[in-house]
């Protein structure tokens, strides 16, 4: 299992913005073949910071999402949204 933990912040006047892309990135992204889980988080203490959790089954999963439309359309809208780079961990997942 293949996993990455992104960390995203936003300009506080864009949260709305990031919530309606990233919705569209989410419903895309659970509907694809090797994807095990896409969660999108808020951080409680610091509202425009958001995490996404991405489970694929395996790299080639992992790679397929990053050539769909909808991941393709998000990454785009995030730039103009973000308040600095996003950050990404990845994990190789022990226990799915």
């Amino acid at each position: 299992m293949e996993v990455t933990l992104v960390e995203i912040n936003i300009h506080p006047e864009k949260v709305d913005k990031f919530l309606a892309v990233f919705h569209a990135n989410h419903l895309g992204a659970v509907k694809e073949p090797g994807n095990l889980r896409f969660d999108v988080l808020q951080d409680e203490s610091v509202p425009t910071r958001f995490f996404i959790y991405e489970a694929y089954q395996d790299n080639e999963a992992v790679l397929a999402h990053k050539k769909t439309a909808h991941y393709l359309k998000c990454v785009e809208a995030l730039e103009g949204i973000m308040s600095e780079p996003r950050k990404k961990t990845t994990f190789k997942g022990i226990y799915p």
